[in-house]
């Protein structure tokens, strides 16, 4: 797996020691990994986008935009980017972990600390960053998979709604996304060239599939109630999984 890092910090000596460790561990592990450093949270933000980076580590105390103002705005981007809270002082430690912050530690950091960190951090990653990959006006585009709505296939062309409101139009057909999503029981192919994520189905009725960001979709007549078992059974089992 490779993984992209970014350290957000306004000293250059702290990213500096975080990334030697990073690259440390990333030797231990095999585990390739790409780790830019962010002086200000302007700059941070400008680069960041749903997908850009698995992991960010942020200091609390930077600029006038904080490590919590910060992680609000990747929270609000992004439901899936690890978030790890690098610091100088535990006293922000409970509202840090409001933004469903993997882990919070204090400086100085030691290697071992980063070591089993991203350890733990590598084990879930998999499940959780899962992307698709694709062109869309000239840009390369590294789309969660949990952030993917639906796509709709026109023609030679596929259109992929993300859950921020962003339509792609990229060269693609239905079967090359389902190819890149294979494994994945999220996605329900539920009419020709057209596939929906059923965490994000609002309702079924009938042969209609209203979707979280309102867009109605026409379900194969023949098949409408194995589609809506199929939903049915992959929400049961999402239940079960909250339970164990």
């Amino acid at each position: 797996m490779f993984m992209r890092i970014a350290v957000v910090d306004d000293e250059t000596e702290a990213i500096q020691v975080l990334e030697d460790k990073i690259h440390e561990w990333s030797a231990l592990s095999n585990t390739p990994v790409e780790i830019l450093g962010f002086l200000d949270s302007r700059s941070f933000l400008e680069s960041f986008s749903p997908g850009e980076f698995q992991i960010v580590f942020l200091d609390i105390y930077i600029d006038s935009l904080d490590g919590l103002d910060i992680a609000r705005d990747i929270r609000k981007a992004s439901e899936d980017t690890m978030i790890i809270f690098c610091t100088t002082s535990r006293e922000n430690m409970p509202e840090a972990f409001r933004f469903h912050a993997f882990d919070y530690i204090v400086k100085p950091v030691t290697a071992e600390r980063i070591q089993t960190l991203l350890d733990d951090a590598l084990k879930v990653l998999p499940s959780m960053n899962r992307y698709i990959s694709f062109t869309a006006n000239r840009q390369e585009i590294n789309l969660p998979l949990s952030e993917c709505l639906w796509t709709q296939s026109q023609g030679h062309y596929l259109h992929i709604k993300s859950r921020l409101g962003e339509e792609y139009v990229t060269r693609m057909t239905t079967r090359d996304f389902l190819n890149q999503v294979e494994g994945e029981k999220r996605f329900l192919l539920i009419n020709k060239g057209i596939v929906v994520n059923m965490d994000h189905i609002r309702r079924i009725e009938g042969t209609n599939c209203e979707m979280t960001d309102d867009t109605g979709f026409p379900i194969k007549v023949r098949q409408s109630a194995a589609i809506f078992k199929a939903w049915q059974d992959y929400i049961f089992s999402k239940l079960r999984e909250g339970q164990k």
